[in-house]
């Protein structure tokens, strides 16, 4: 059986499985300047979510034309598994139990001098996979300004034509880093169920 662990829950009127797709965490790190971890004074810390259902089709947010997986911010305080369940909440509207200790992959962007002289970031992002019936509720989000400025929307794309979508996407959209790195998840995501 090709996942190791399957948690099934009823949430809301769905069942709810947690993916683990094997031990080794798969790592994307984009490090154009070459620091060093000792040259690192700032970290954020972000968690996402790719949400997939019975109809092979990926949940993806669309915002100021910048297409995503679910997720955002860690809090200062928060687990990963707090943030997802937070972030799903606001912007799906739905209410999930998530548990899953460990991410299926993780991207990092190591800046130099951003986001101002000096100050040099880790962005550190971890994806975890649920495969889940969601349904949204966007009469129960709660998004940030930018999110509803951004024309913030909720789409299923079926798995055979998520790559093309987002891959057309990088010559309109705001924020490429966001859409290469919703590429990179899918594509590991389908190179794994292969």
């Amino acid at each position: 059986m090709f996942y190791l662990e399957i948690y099934k829950r009823f949430i809301s009127l769905f069942i709810f499985d947690i993916i683990n797709m094997g031990d080794a965490m798969k790592e994307i790190i984009h490090n154009e300047d070459n620091l060093k971890q000792e040259n690192i004074n700032n970290v954020v810390k972000r968690a996402k979510v790719l949400i997939i259902n019975s109809n092979d089709e990926f949940l993806l947010a669309k915002v100021n034309n910048d297409i995503h997986v679910v997720g955002g911010h860690v809090d200062k305080n928060e687990t990963d598994q707090e943030t997802i369940i937070r972030e799903v909440k606001e912007e799906t509207g739905i209410d999930i139990a998530f548990n899953e200790e460990k991410p299926f992959i993780n991207i990092k962007y190591i800046c130099k001098n951003y986001p101002k002289n000096n100050v040099n970031t880790l962005f550190s992002a971890n994806y975890y996979i649920i495969k889940c019936d969601l349904k949204p509720d966007l009469n129960n989000t709660s998004l940030e300004p930018g999110e509803i400025n951004g024309n913030f929307k909720l789409l299923y794309v079926h798995k055979d034509k998520a790559i093309d979508m987002l891959e057309s996407s990088l010559e309109v959209c705001k924020n490429k880093n966001v859409v290469h790195d919703t590429i990179d998840v899918i594509s590991e995501y389908l190179k794994s169920r292969n």
